[in-house]
C-alpha cells in the first residue's frame, strides 16, 4: 500500500528542482509532502520527496481553501495554471 502526506510548509525553503504537478524542471520548488511504501517480503521501503513550484503552490492553496469554504461560498476550483 502506498501512502501518501501532504503538509503545507512553515516557512518556505525554496530549492532548484522537478515539481511533480507541471513537471518542470529546474524551477524554484518547495517540499509539500512525501509518498511512501513501506515495503515487505522481497521488497524495500522507500520516501519519495512531493515538491511544488510556485504556480503548482498557489493553485494547490487555492483548491484547500475553496474545498474548505462555507457551503454557499464555494466556488468551482480554478483551472491548474499549466
Amino acid at each position: 500500500m502506498i501512502s501518501l502526506r501532504l503538509t503545507v510548509p512553515g516557512p518556505a525553503l525554496f530549492h532548484l528542482g522537478p515539481c511533480f504537478l507541471c513537471r518542470r524542471s529546474g524551477a524554484e520548488t518547495v517540499r509539500i509532502g512525501t509518498m511512501a511504501s513501506p515495503g515487505g517480503p522481497g521488497h524495500r521501503a522507500y520516501e519519495t520527496p512531493l515538491c511544488a513550484c510556485r504556480d503548482c503552490l498557489g493553485y494547490l492553496l487555492t483548491l484547500h481553501h475553496a474545498h474548505h469554504a462555507a457551503p454557499a461560498h464555494r466556488c468551482l476550483a480554478p483551472g491548474h495554471p499549466h
